[in-house]
């Protein structure tokens, strides 16, 4: 294959990749997002790892299956959703980044299911989320 051809190629395979994901954010919506990635005021619990296995259960996140990774963000929504109103920097077509940290705790499996056992880690990061209509509705990473 020369090499004008696999350029042209990977642009358009790129292409495909940033519409795909645009669409996939545009299909979500803020209440799932809610649901999936928000916990404020922070729900107690003994520890991190406590905190997780009860969260994901509590959220649905383990019906089924035992979701590898998710994240929960302990500050209020409007905060959040100050990241898509100009609290944060717009990092492609609808992806922004916050300008402040957030206080999150990231939840990993380490069980299978139906027994699904969670860690939690703690920590001070800036998020990334997708947003639509001013609202984010997909949780991208901590930065």
């Amino acid at each position: 294959m020369s090499p004008k051809i696999s350029f042209w190629l990977l642009l358009r395979l790129a292409v495909l990749l940033a519409a795909l994901l645009v669409q996939s954010s545009e299909g979500a919506t803020y209440q799932d997002f809610r649901n999936r990635h928000i916990d404020h005021p922070k729900t107690r619990a003994a520890n991190n790892n406590a905190y997780c296995n009860l969260m994901m259960r509590r959220r649905g996140m383990m019906n089924r299956t035992c979701k590898p990774t998710n994240t929960f963000i302990n500050n209020s929504p409007n905060h959040i959703q100050h990241v898509c109103r100009g609290g944060g920097r717009r990092v492609n077509r609808n992806i922004f980044e916050s300008r402040r940290r957030f206080s999150v705790i990231t939840c990993r499996s380490r069980g299978r299911f139906p027994n699904c056992q969670y860690v939690g880690r703690r920590q001070s990061k800036r998020i990334r989320v997708g947003c639509v209509r001013s609202l984010p509705v997909h949780f991208d990473r901590l930065v």
